[in-house]
């Protein structure tokens, strides 16, 4: 499903080159979980944009379901990025935007009808357990609400690939257990690959 075969990534700045990502290969296979982690500016992030080609590698390959993205047009990439889904750390949810909003946004931007999003949105905030909660705004709901909410979303195109960048590090112990096991059932019940990015050992 997702593949690096020596995958560098370094930038130049001032004349000095600094390198992020130094000679990475891994596979990972249609239905796995791996967890990437190491401390605070390991290139850890960067590895996650490289694997969804928000970042091009400067050498080496990366493989997502098949294509060899390294190197392609960015329209080509975008096309091979739609399968992919992110959570992030910051949530990233639009403030404007209800719990229901939030979730249907990839939706509408994908031209979903009105009939088929509705429903595709009331069966993915029951999935996270906050159908309730589905006309509430971020700052109504907790941090760990909020995850939820950006899972939801994460899922709603139905991708094959979910990459989790840091997506516990602004969470509670207690919520970041339950945010994992949220991640299992997705895993579970719906095959998802999933690349989970943290600097928390356990």
């Amino acid at each position: 499903m997702i593949q690096l075969d020596r995958a560098r990534k370094s930038y130049v700045v001032d004349g000095r080159e600094t390198v992020a990502v130094d000679d990475v290969s891994f596979d990972v296979r249609r239905g796995e979980i791996l967890a990437i982690v190491g401390h605070s500016g390991a290139g850890k992030s960067t590895l996650a944009r490289l694997i969804n080609g928000l970042e091009t590698v400067t050498s080496g390959h990366v493989w997502v379901d098949g294509v060899d993205i390294a190197g392609l047009p960015e329209r080509r990439v975008r096309v091979v990025r739609r399968g992919t889904g992110m959570i992030f750390q910051q949530f990233n949810l639009f403030s404007s935007r209800t719990a229901a909003g939030n979730v249907a946004y990839p939706l509408r931007s994908a031209g979903w009808p009105k009939a088929k999003r509705d429903a595709r949105v009331a069966e993915l905030l029951d999935f996270v357990g906050l159908l309730d909660r589905a006309h509430a705004y971020p700052d109504q709901l907790s941090g760990g609400q909020k995850q939820r909410i950006g899972i939801a979303r994460a899922l709603a195109t139905n991708p094959a690939i979910l990459l989790a960048d840091e997506a516990t590090s602004a969470l509670d112990p207690t919520t970041t257990a339950d945010v994992l096991t949220l991640l299992r059932r997705v895993n579970r019940e719906f095959g998802t690959t999933i690349v989970v990015i943290t600097h928390e050992l356990d």
